[in-house]
């Protein structure tokens, strides 16, 4: 089973949703109640998306109740917020920029196991205004005009972060969540 941490997107069960069509087992957790996940079961996370702006609000809290991320031995994938949250988590910073609310042209700079399948560009739907640096332990995967970091994977550990939403982006976003799914299946 897949755990979807839903930190309050109105996109959350467009994941779910995805994740069916592809066959793969799926549950949605409040991240209020993450502790009360029994992650020896979790097979992957996705962390979602959020209307919270991490420029605007203590990140403490989040800290707290997910820093068991940065010695998981499951794939994470983090969506939007949950891509910034992992930056923050291994030493990125969050900063304000332009809204992007539009379907943009991704440069993926690095082949990888997310962009399987792929060229060097694709296009993928954004729904943000912030965005992070590059945490020292992440390589970057992808770039946009609009952010250096779209798409970044751990050094060591299969925990990936997009700033896009592949659960809104069609056959494109189909296939980056299969590709990361996949990963889910030799735990």
């Amino acid at each position: 089973m897949i755990s979807i941490i839903n930190f309050g997107s109105a996109k959350t069960h467009e994941i779910l949703g995805c994740l069916t069509a592809l066959g793969f087992t799926a549950s949605i957790f409040d991240w209020k109640e993450a502790e009360k996940v029994d992650w020896k079961k979790t097979k992957g996370i996705i962390l979602s998306g959020s209307p919270i702006l991490l420029t605007e609000t203590n990140c403490d809290i989040y800290f707290e109740k997910f820093n068991f991320l940065k010695n998981i031995n499951v794939p994470v994938l983090g969506i939007c917020f949950g891509h910034q949250l992992l930056g923050l988590l291994f030493g990125a910073s969050v900063f304000r920029s332009d809204e992007v609310r539009t379907v943009i042209e991704i440069k993926i700079g690095l082949k990888d196991t997310l962009f399987d399948g792929f060229d060097d560009k694709i296009e993928m739907a954004e729904d943000h205004t912030e965005g992070i640096t590059l945490p020292d332990s992440f390589i970057r995967l992808a770039s946009s005009e609009k952010y250096e970091v779209e798409a970044m994977k751990h050094f060591i550990l299969n925990i990936f972060g997009v700033q896009f939403h592949p659960e809104i982006s069609g056959e494109n976003g189909l296939i980056v969540l299969n590709n990361f799914c996949k990963l889910t299946l030799t735990n």
